[in-house]
């Protein structure tokens, strides 16, 4: 009882803190699709070259226009049947689609892709209708990655001045989007694979461990800088935890979990007392 107390304290007090969009990049640097489980995954290896507009995520949602490419020194993730590369999604580089945006079926709470060739120019925004939950660039994505992420993992010869990695973002269980846009000015290019989305916010009682390496949390456009020691006692710190939740279920909101810690501390509370 007193493990199972300390777990649900613990874990009600972090909801109060690190609000916002929670980004991890993947341990290994080779990795480029995501490790949450119950996500869908649209790879563009089926979506027409050039541009197209209205394109169906089957059971997802749709994106307003995009450009798609063969594989290249700057994108397209390696899969089994595409050892050297796949297709892959393009804003700017004389595209003729600076922005793409993806409208949601369903209000989800992660969203993952693989993130290559990143540069400055390159911004990806998260909105609830017109209500912008969080705006990234490579200053809180892509810079703080290791210098082995750095070029195209294929061959890291190849652009190795500009990072590639799989980049994830958790919402907490308040929070959720329903458009998604990727932007670039014109002046180079977004490169992108492997989008991932679930609708489930992560839940540590059901997921485990939060995938990934903590790098920020995004409110809007103020991004805070966050390391595994700073996020310690926080709901993004959680996951080690024997205590069971039924698969799927939201994440309990952190008033209601302080009042079941209360409920369970109110007995001990009367038994010391008839015990003094």
């Amino acid at each position: 009882m007193k493990k199972l107390y300390y777990s649900f304290f613990l874990f009600a007090l972090s909801q109060a803190s690190h609000a916002g969009v929670m980004i991890t990049y993947a341990e290994d640097p080779t990795a480029n699709l995501s490790a949450l489980s119950n996500t869908q995954v649209f790879n563009f290896n089926t979506t027409a070259l050039g541009k197209s507009t209205n394109v169906s995520w089957n059971g997802v949602g749709s994106f307003d226009q995009l450009y798609v490419k063969n594989a290249d020194a700057y994108g397209g993730a390696a899969d089994t049947l595409n050892p050297n590369g796949s297709r892959y999604s393009l804003q700017g580089a004389g595209s003729g689609v600076l922005a793409s945006t993806l409208t949601l079926n369903t209000p989800s709470s992660y969203f993952g892709m693989w993130w290559s060739a990143g540069d400055a120019r390159n911004v990806l925004e998260f909105y609830n209708n017109t209500t912008l939950l969080g705006r990234f660039t490579t200053s809180s994505l892509m810079d703080p990655l290791p210098a082995s992420y750095d070029g195209n993992p294929r061959n890291r010869s190849i652009n190795r001045s500009e990072p590639y990695g799989f980049i994830n973002f958790f919402a907490d269980d308040t929070t959720a989007w329903n458009r998604v846009v990727l932007t670039n000015n014109g002046s180079s290019g977004f490169e992108s694979d492997n989008y991932t989305s679930r609708t489930a916010a992560w839940n540590p009682l059901v997921d485990g461990k939060l995938p990934g390496v903590p790098v920020a949390v995004v409110s809007g456009t103020t991004t805070t800088g966050v390391t595994k020691t700073s996020l310690a006692g926080s709901r993004w710190s959680m996951g080690n935890t024997s205590v069971g939740a039924i698969p799927g279920a939201p994440v309990p909101p952190w008033t209601l979990l302080l009042a079941f810690t209360a409920a369970i501390a109110a007995p001990r509370a009367k038994r010391m007392s008839k015990l003094a």
